[in-house]
């Protein structure tokens, strides 16, 4: 839970309980929910803080005068409510509340949705025996419940990692402040093109970087720098160049500047949505990756030759 609310986007699905069974129905109530802690953005303290769900009192009053099994102690459920299946399948939203146990002031509303991939039960008599209807089995075969917001009040802050935003211009930053912002909407065309665009402006930039590194081969990079500025059109440089890469790069076992490069070659509206929001996502994590390291490296490098500099 702490996961998905810290990191889940609006209508991201997140797979909640793997395995449903009769014995394992852990987050099939909604009180169920509270309690739970994590960490968001609260704006009165201006930084990130501890937040616990709790629900807003009314609907405290509407659960524990509707369902006399309801221990606000121990949140003891003895069934699933009928109101919560739709075809047999688990699958109810509701309202609850983040509150910031700092500040004491800030709640973040979410509305979420609970559901089931396959029918299940849930439905227990009053010695807490299992009861099941007659529509239902014992075996629940690949079963899961998963969860997602499809609403909250509060707009996510877009953090750009100092690390990432050093290597870029004012330009290429705006471009992957919109980028992130579009990714938090999960609209993938949009976010699929502002990375585009970066790596078309920013691949050649970024190589120039790992030229630099200590355990890049140097000279060879420069080779096919040297080839790609006499005909920019000579893409090889960025299929050549995986031999060339630094340790922390090679570790990968995959080539993260060819793979980035490739993504600026298939036409952008022959691909679904589903599928630029997928490969929007992977490109922020390889893209991101590739900067720190090249970030982290240069910053060995400096220490060293400081401490270099206080032995002389």
């Amino acid at each position: 839970m702490r996961e998905f609310l810290e990191k889940h986007e609006l209508y991201e699905e997140y797979l909640l309980l793997e395995d449903y069974t009769l014995n394992n129905e852990k987050f099939t109530h909604i009180t169920e929910f509270m309690g739970e802690n994590f960490e968001y953005y609260c704006p009165i303290e201006n930084s990130m803080r501890p937040f616990k769900l709790d629900f807003p009192d009314r609907i405290k009053k509407t659960i524990t005068s509707s369902s006399p099994s309801f221990d606000q102690s121990e949140y003891e459920i003895k069934q699933i409510p009928e109101e919560n299946f739709i075809n047999h399948k688990l699958n109810y939203t509701f309202w609850i509340l983040g509150k910031c146990k700092s500040c004491n002031e800030h709640n973040i509303h979410f509305l979420l949705n609970v559901y089931s991939n396959n029918p299940i039960s849930n439905i227990r008599d009053n010695h807490n025996n299992i009861r099941l209807a007659e529509r239902h089995s014992y075996d629940f075969p690949n079963t899961n419940i998963y969860i997602r917001k499809v609403g909250c009040s509060d707009e996510r802050k877009i953090e750009i990692d100092k690390a990432v935003s050093k290597h870029f211009d004012r330009e290429s930053n705006n471009w992957l402040y919109k980028a992130k912002k579009l990714l938090t909407l999960r609209i993938g065309i949009g976010s699929f093109a502002y990375f585009r665009r970066i790596i078309e402006k920013e691949l050649i930039k970024i190589i120039e970087e790992i030229k630099q590194l200590p355990e890049s081969d140097t000279n060879e990079i420069q080779k096919l720098l040297d080839e790609y500025s006499a005909n920019p059109k000579t893409y090889t440089i960025y299929e050549n160049i995986f031999k060339y890469l630094p340790n922390s790069l090679l570790e990968l076992g995959d080539n993260p500047i060819a793979l980035l490069y490739k993504q600026t070659s298939d036409g952008l509206h022959s691909l679904s949505e589903d599928e630029c929001l997928k490969r929007a996502i992977s490109i922020e994590t390889i893209l991101e990756f590739t900067l720190r390291k090249i970030n982290e490296e240069k910053s060995d490098i400096k220490s060293v030759k400081d401490a270099i500099k206080n032995l002389k």
